[in-house]
């Protein structure tokens, strides 16, 4: 009887491999010349895959698996379609497969996560830029860990458990060997997109997202900075290669400053000026920290240590004289040569681009009872939730 024809065959996709250079594999119906097809959230190592006989050639636990799973897909469609012939109704293709996997119904992690960044992506205001970028950081991050825990490419909602989440913060920890506040961050993006699905109805009401919370509290810490008598000896002791020397004087610069890496990398004669009084103030617009839209103005006056530091490098580009204001290495660079400058300074502390920021928050004005306002409108910040770190860190030293 015509459109009683069918025809179910599996392939791998050679030419579109996954992450982990496996091949994906894909299930097509075909009945009376219409087909449709899909992936079945498997893949497999292209050299294993028997295309004539449509099955793992591998003799592995995983091959054996996956070659049961195609067989249960195959006697799934073929009763679907058996059972449509007896009740007089004829089925597409696109129709045995959403009944095969209840596609109509059926809400993907992946997807509703990549499908959330793109709404917060095309508003603007939702997210800050940083924060959309953890998003999109932490959706590779779930998908690696759904295909090693169930050798899939996406799973629904209702297939996550408690597993999942043990194995994902495990990842994050132990395999990518993130910090417990940096892992909870991702943690709690994850816990987001849950709790959308969970609103919408797409997983059980209340599951695991309570454990989940508790992973996603954070460690409270504390800013590291230099006390006076350490900042001093930094100034203060010289350094036999010129590297370091370099290193050192960016450093001391942003201490006596509060830039921030980017900030000094980038500090241009067009971001100085002199008021009325003959003061040289920076003055520049920092995008870190402020919310989208806003703009938030750093000023700070230089203090005399810091005017000799910036004429001691005048001019130290002569092709490019209205460019940065000093020879600043590599992020990675710069940390990596201030551990040789505290080893000099014999200073246990861990020194870095971002210390040197902190000690002007803590030590330079903070100690110097500076107003709060100042400080904040200095290091650029649009609120003083950050602040607070650092008057505590600074109460908790002095």
């Amino acid at each position: 009887m015509k459109g009683n024809t069918l025809n179910v065959m599996f392939f791998i996709l050679k030419n579109k491999l996954l992450k982990n250079g496996e091949a994906p594999v894909v299930l097509r119906v075909t009945i009376n010349g219409q087909r449709d097809e899909i992936r079945i959230q498997r893949s497999i190592p292209v050299e294993l895959w028997d295309n004539a006989k449509m099955r793992s050639k591998g003799r592995g636990r995983s091959s054996a698996e996956l070659n049961m799973y195609l067989e249960t897909l195959r006697d799934r469609i073929y009763v679907i379609h058996k059972n449509s012939v007896y009740d007089g109704e004829r089925l597409t293709p696109k129709k045995i497969l959403d009944i095969l996997y209840a596609r109509e119904g059926r809400h993907l992690v992946l997807k509703a996560m990549k499908e959330c960044i793109d709404r917060w992506a095309a508003s603007p205001g939702d997210l800050h830029p940083v924060t959309l970028a953890r998003y999109n950081r932490c959706h590779g991050l779930v998908e690696t860990v759904i295909r090693d825990v169930y050798n899939k490419e996406d799973v629904a909602f209702s297939e996550l458990d408690r597993k999942f989440i043990t194995a994902f913060e495990r990842y994050l920890k132990e395999t990518r060997g993130l910090a417990r506040n940096t892992a909870a961050k991702y943690l709690e993006c994850f816990r987001k997109v849950l709790k959308v699905a969970q609103q919408k109805g797409w997983m059980e009401h209340g599951k695991f997202l309570e454990e989940l919370g508790q992973l996603c509290v954070k460690e409270e810490t504390y800013p590291s900075f230099l006390d006076w008598d350490e900042l001093r000896t930094v100034m203060e002791t010289d350094m036999l290669a010129g590297r370091l020397e370099r290193v050192k004087d960016v450093f001391v610069f942003c201490a006596l400053t509060g830039l921030s890496y980017q900030g000094i990398s980038t500090l241009c004669p067009s971001h100085l000026f002199r008021d009325d009084e003959g003061t040289l103030w920076i003055c520049r617009t920092r995008a870190e920290g402020a919310e989208v839209g806003d703009s938030c103005t750093s000023r700070v006056p230089l203090l005399k240590p810091a005017m000799v530091l910036l004429e001691k490098y005048r001019g130290w580009n002569p092709m490019n004289p209205e460019g940065p204001c000093f020879p600043v290495p590599s992020v990675q660079k710069m940390n990596e040569y201030l551990k040789e400058v505290a080893v000099r300074c014999r200073i246990s502390k861990r020194l870095t681009t971002q210390m040197a920021r902190n000690t002007f928050a803590a030590t330079v004005t903070l100690a110097n009872r500076i107003p709060k306002e100042h400080v904040r409108e200095m290091l650029g910040y649009s609120s003083d939730y950050m602040l607070r770190h650092y008057m505590q860190a600074q109460e908790r030293n002095s």
